[in-house]
């Protein structure tokens, strides 16, 4: 064994041979001095416990503090076993009391049994995604809205669509007759005209992105049948805006995809007034047709829009004239352009969003072609009017209003 066994051996005798002249010295019996040594031990340890377990107490606080903590280092393994364990293990070093009651043993065993297993630290996995929150904003793009609850089917057969009230053409920037084109909507923010609209079926309107895109949807109003704004018509509907949605691709630098739907919170009724306009037909690029533009916007740049809807109809390009206006490669193939080389004849400030039509060949029946989108001034030389060109989003368009009362297109011809 060595030097360690030998010092091993050797301490009892050491430690009885120092004992022994104390105990002797104090004139009290062996067993006295005896019961006073294991009483001095036995407080002595007792208060080693205390302190081991306030201890055990504070380090296994510590290790549940920094187990909680996503960058702390590994626990020690000795801090994470159980306390019930720990606890034995030091009752265990302790010398039995000569004497001791079962009552006293019992309650060091129910300071064992009490102590309870460390609970093993929570772990919370949280998302970097933020929670969704409802909103009113008035885009689809962002976040993606609860489906649209279905209305029940309506018998939508004795509807036309596009079919104007008053057959009397107006050429040039004319005040329109009072209800000829009832699809075309008054856009209100907040109760003033903005922009335009036009109705597509009973529940929903075609504008374009920039009319509604990072506006409040609660304070978009939409009206129908007010041909004169400074003047009270009985006939004039208005509703609220239940949901509005901008192309997912509409880009605001260049105005690409200006095209939005708006949702109304409840369905118009269609009679002999009120009836939507129909929709163009697929692929057709409606080069050289002339294209019939209507809106309550400025007359002229800078002047104040117009009191009365008002019309003018312009030539339709081909996208290669377009190109080569002095726009050049800011048209895409989703925009259409109308207007004159030398000008005169435009859209204006304020007929954003209200339709470009063109009247399908040998019938009444008015089709949208555009939607009144950008331009460089107003009616001047070399930059004709931007438009979005519906016919390239009829997919997109009919998905997202399948649940609507759509009219039937007429199919009779006139001479």
């Amino acid at each position: 064994m060595g030097l360690a066994g030998f010092q091993i051996s050797f301490l009892p005798v050491q430690f009885a041979t120092s004992h022994g002249s104390r105990w002797c010295r104090s004139g009290e019996s062996k067993t006295t001095v005896e019961s006073k040594e294991f009483s001095e031990m036995s407080r002595a340890s007792i208060g080693l416990v205390i302190c081991l377990v306030l201890g055990l107490g504070l380090a296994q606080t510590f290790a549940e503090e920094q187990t909680s903590r996503p960058e702390a280092t590994p626990v020690s393994p000795l801090l994470k076993q159980s306390q019930n364990t720990f606890i034995q293990w030091v009752l265990s070093l302790l010398p039995q009391r000569p004497g001791s009651s079962d009552a006293e043993n019992a309650t060091l065993a129910t300071l064992s049994s009490s102590s309870t297993k460390p609970e093993p630290a929570s772990s919370t996995t949280t998302s970097t995604t933020p929670a969704p929150t409802s909103s009113t904003t008035t885009t689809r793009r962002a976040t993606t809205a609860a489906p649209p609850t279905l209305s029940p089917p309506r018998n939508c057969t004795d509807c036309v669509c596009g079919i104007a009230n008053i057959q009397k053409r107006i050429v040039g920037g004319q005040e329109t007759e009072v209800h000829q084109y009832p699809w075309v909507a008054m856009l209100l923010y907040g109760g003033r005209f903005y922009c335009a609209a036009s109705l597509l079926n009973d529940q929903f309107l075609l504008t374009a992105s920039h009319c509604v895109y990072g506006f409040r949807r609660e304070r978009i109003t939409v009206r129908l049948l007010d041909h004169n704004r400074k003047m009270s018509h009985t006939q004039k509907i208005d509703r609220n805006v239940a949901e509005v949605i901008t192309h997912p691709k509409y880009n605001a630098r260049n105005y690409d995809n200006d095209i939005a739907i708006i949702k109304l919170d409840e369905p118009v009724q269609f009679d002999e007034v009120l009836h939507p306009v129909c929709m163009p037909t697929p692929g057709r690029s409606f080069k050289g047709e002339t294209g019939i533009v209507t809106g309550w916007g400025a007359l002229k740049v800078g002047g104040p829009t117009s009191d009365t809807l008002q019309e003018v109809q312009v030539p339709i390009l081909s996208q290669d004239a377009c190109r080569k206006s002095r726009y050049g490669n800011k048209i895409t193939d989703n925009m259409l352009c109308g207007g004159y080389d030398e000008g005169g004849k435009d859209s204006c400030q304020g007929d954003s969003g209200g339709p470009l039509h063109i009247v399908a060949s040998g019938t009444r029946e008015h089709q949208i072609a555009g939607v009144v989108s950008w331009g460089e001034g107003c009616a001047k030389s070399g930059y004709p009017g931007v438009y979005a060109r519906v016919n390239r989003y009829g997919t997109w368009i009919k998905n997202l209003t399948k649940q609507a009362c759509l009219c039937q297109q007429e199919t009779k011809k006139i001479k």
